[in-house]
């Protein structure tokens, strides 16, 4: 039994290095198909919503927001640019609203510790990984001991855990600052293997993300119908973050359109050197003429956001999808930002695409 254990161990830790390792080698659909080929459709069984995932390498980003602040085009926290621009939309949130103390404090790790991240959510099912390192393995271990964790052993591997009850939000467990769903109140468990610690919010999902076994969220048909989107992008330099959001029956962030006729979005983040991209894929429900629409976004797009583009985008459509890029280079901030992907999350949010999407 023990050495069945170790061996899906190794099976699952050679299959999260993947996200560790070739950081630039791999584009935003292969990223995406990973971390969902992670996941089995069980793991998320007790969840509700939409799925929400999110891939993201702060390495990508990190460097060259060093070169920004030597070049005095923005202050000089490279590691805050990188967690941010890397971290997956839930986690994302957390680090906004929160300082780098806060977050030293509520799990011990610091922005420097967003290398390769991934998380997979529906509601209040999460699950997900991170590369850890000796210092940041210790700061983690040390910042759950501080707060009450216990440690045990789970079929050989080291498991720190919170919480007594899966998945139930919980006023005690409640800190803001915590990314790994504690600032909803969200029970942890966490496994440490080797340089990576997987972690979820209920023993079940943790169990199935470690010993997968039978269909993936990769094999649903709105996910492969995003990373077909995704596969339409050009090079646009290193992969900073992927980030999707599949509709499930739910709502997904596009105002105005929350409940359809999107079905899934993906965004992705790229920098390279002095130049930066981005990429939004829209995936519209069955019977929607894609190029169409694409035509129609592209005579739209100069009202669409409330921001200047820093660039002309791109359309192109194929299946259920449509896909927009773009490509600027640094602007005024040194890769404090990516102008590009701003724009996108402005034409998200301004209502102006949702009431074009509803005609």
């Amino acid at each position: 039994m023990v050495n069945a254990m170790k061996h899906r161990i190794l099976f699952i830790t050679l299959s999260l290095c993947l996200t560790a390792t070739g950081a630039f080698a791999q584009g935003a659909a292969d990223r995406l198909q990973t971390i969902l080929g992670s996941v089995p459709v069980t793991a998320l069984e007790a969840g509700e919503g939409p799925i929400v995932a999110g891939f993201g390498n702060g390495d990508a980003v990190r460097w060259i927001a060093v070169r920004g602040a030597q070049a005095g085009r923005n202050p000089n926290t490279p590691n805050r640019f990188a967690a941010l621009r890397s971290a997956a939309p839930n986690q994302q949130a957390v680090i906004a609203a929160n300082a780098d103390a806060a977050l030293r404090a509520a799990v011990g790790l610091q922005a420097s510790d967003w290398v390769n991240t991934w998380e997979v959510a529906q509601g209040r099912v999460r699950v997900g990984a991170l590369d850890i390192f000796p210092d940041s393995e210790m700061r983690l271990r040390g910042g759950l001991f501080v707060s009450g964790f216990t440690e045990e052993e789970r079929g050989g591997t080291p498991v720190m855990w919170g919480g007594d009850v899966d998945f139930e939000a919980s006023d005690a467990l409640v800190d803001p600052a915590n990314p790994f769903g504690g600032d909803a109140g969200l029970p942890l468990r966490m496994a440490f293997l080797g340089d990576r610690a997987v972690w979820a919010t209920g023993w079940s999902a943790l169990d199935a993300v470690l010993a997968p076994s039978g269909q993936t969220l990769a094999g649903r048909g709105d996910a492969q119908e995003v990373i077909s989107g995704l596969r339409r992008v050009g090079n646009l330099g290193g992969l900073v973050s992927v980030r999707c959001w599949l509709r499930n029956g739910a709502e997904i962030p596009v105002t105005g359109a929350e409940a359809g006729p999107v079905e899934g979005l993906a965004l992705a983040d790229y920098a390279n050197r002095e130049t930066e991209g981005a990429a939004m894929v829209l995936l519209l429900e069955e019977g929607r003429d894609v190029e169409a629409l694409a035509a129609s976004l592209r005579d739209a797009w100069p009202i669409l956001s409330e921001m200047p583009s820093p660039a002309e985008p791109e359309f192109s459509a194929g299946g259920r999808t449509v896909t927009v890029t773009m490509r600027g280079d640094w602007g005024a901030d040194g890769a404090e930002t990516n102008a590009a992907y701003e724009v996108f999350l402005s034409v998200l949010e301004g209502g102006r695409l949702g009431f074009l999407l509803s005609r």
